[in-house]
């Protein structure tokens, strides 16, 4: 079905072309950017591609289109100035895709750019095509097995299916591939004084007070999860110390919270100025804030999707033991209680600041 869509989109939405020198001479007034696959931590390690068109279009007005997961990531990013939202399933939804449409192009886009990292969304080039955009720009189809850059868009941006690098510089190179880039490496949440405030609120009813813990023990892949009995142990540790632990969950994590729950024999009494999670989108989250954080690593690679921050220290399995499930199962539990336990307690807090990262 998408290899059908991308054949009609290449045939019937074509677009002026466009050199990268044409591009940053147009300076556009409106730029709109489609970005909308669902991992969070991509999203964060996209925000410096917003930063690069920032500062090479520094009047313009940037939109963003995103999944609604991400809405709430990007909703304050200074280098963005509107978000859109869709949904799968607006296309389903005739009324609903109409009205989105409509937003779009009354934004009135003089460029749409489709960024793409390790895969290429089809839905993502139709939408830029159907925003009314004079120019598309967006990354070349071909290596992900689409026809639809080189029919369909004003300029193709070098892609590379495999991560070689960090996943920060894998999602800048398409850009940096036209001339567009930015040297300040770091991922952006920003939030807003009224969430701050909210946040404060809710820690003031639980008790807490400036310097306790906290730990995430769920992950969206499941070769990822450490296992729950370990970070409950690091818990009465922490207590036993005398900081309390707050656990932080989502949705998705009922069962890795349970595990951890069914090991503590009392209920937690909450009380960050240390933070412990898996490698997933959260870790991701902490880095850009940045919060001290250990982040524990199995299957991926630190080197190629640990935040660039300096907040966050990354703590990997020192092998695979095959379990039957896999080859991407059977690492987080080599991972000891006790060099968990030592790294956590030995985070630099006090100036771990988030130092920028930077290219040379």
């Amino acid at each position: 079905m998408k290899r059908l869509l991308s054949r009609w989109i290449a045939r019937l939405a074509r677009r002026p072309a466009l050199t990268p020198a044409q591009l940053r001479d147009l300076a556009p007034r409106r730029v709109l950017l489609v970005r909308q696959h669902n991992q969070m931590g991509d999203m964060i390690c996209a925000t410096p591609c917003f930063r690069a068109l920032r500062e090479t279009f520094p009047d313009a007005q940037i939109a963003l289109v995103t999944a609604p997961v991400n809405r709430e990531v990007v909703l304050h990013n200074p280098h963005l100035d509107r978000i859109f939202t869709f949904e799968q399933r607006m296309w389903r939804r005739p009324a609903r895709l109409w009205g989105l449409l409509a937003e779009m192009r009354a934004f009135r886009p003089d460029v749409a750019f489709v960024l793409a990292s390790v895969s290429f969304s089809v839905t993502s080039a139709a939408l830029a095509l159907l925003s009314g955009a004079r120019y598309v720009v967006g990354a070349d189809s071909r290596p992900f097995g689409h026809d639809v850059s080189a029919a369909a868009f004003s300029l193709e941006m070098p892609s590379r299916p495999e991560l070689d690098t960090h996943a920060v510089r894998h999602s800048l190179a398409p850009l940096r591939g036209i001339g567009i880039t930015t040297r300040d490496l770091s991922t952006v949440v920003a939030i807003a004084p009224e969430e701050e405030e909210t946040a404060r609120r809710i820690l003031d009813d639980l008790g807490l007070r400036p310097g306790y813990w906290a730990l995430h023990p769920g992950a969206g892949k499941g070769q990822n999860i450490w296992p729950a009995e370990r970070f409950a142990a690091l818990v009465r540790r922490a207590e036993a110390a005398g900081h309390a632990v707050l656990i932080l969950h989502g949705p998705a994590d009922a069962q890795a919270l349970a595990g951890v729950l069914a090991h503590l024999p009392d209920p937690l009494p909450p009380t960050v100025n240390r933070f412990l999670c898996n490698d997933t989108g959260v870790m991701h989250l902490a880095g850009a804030l940045p919060v001290p954080t250990l982040a524990l690593f199995g299957p991926t690679d630190p080197e190629l999707w640990k935040p660039p921050s300096d907040a966050v220290v990354a703590l990997r399995s020192p092998r695979q033991t095959p379990d039957g499930r896999g080859p991407e199962y059977g690492w987080m539990e080599n991972i000891g209680e006790e060099d968990v336990w030592r790294a956590w307690r030995g985070l630099r807090v006090a100036g771990a600041t988030g130092e920028r990262a930077t290219e040379e």
